[in-house]
């Protein structure tokens, strides 16, 4: 197990032990957790972890996040909104019910 050098607060991870996370199995959620409910601190600990492109795969790829933060994250890591689908999508599924 690498566990993280990163200072992960339980705000982020209510639900899970942090002491358990992987760095390394567990980037798409611990990326993901701390771009939705993280502080400025927590993403610039997470930067000092994780490269730009990690965390831009992640914000393309995940139905975790939602509209506003994979909207805002597009902006700032310079993604296209058309490579952002898959959250919007999601979080209009969950609109639908």
């Amino acid at each position: 197990m690498k566990y993280m050098a990163l200072n992960l607060r339980n705000t982020c991870f209510w639900d899970v032990n942090v002491r358990e996370l992987d760095k390394e199995k567990d980037k798409f959620f611990i990326i993901s957790r701390v771009l939705e409910y993280g502080t400025m601190e927590d993403v610039v600990n997470l930067l000092s972890e994780y490269d730009s492109a990690e965390i831009a795969g992640v914000v393309r790829r995940s139905r975790i996040i939602g509209r506003a933060t994979a909207n805002f994250w597009s902006l700032i890591l310079n993604i296209p909104r058309s490579e952002i689908i898959r959250c919007l999508e999601a979080e209009n599924s969950h609109q639908r019910r």
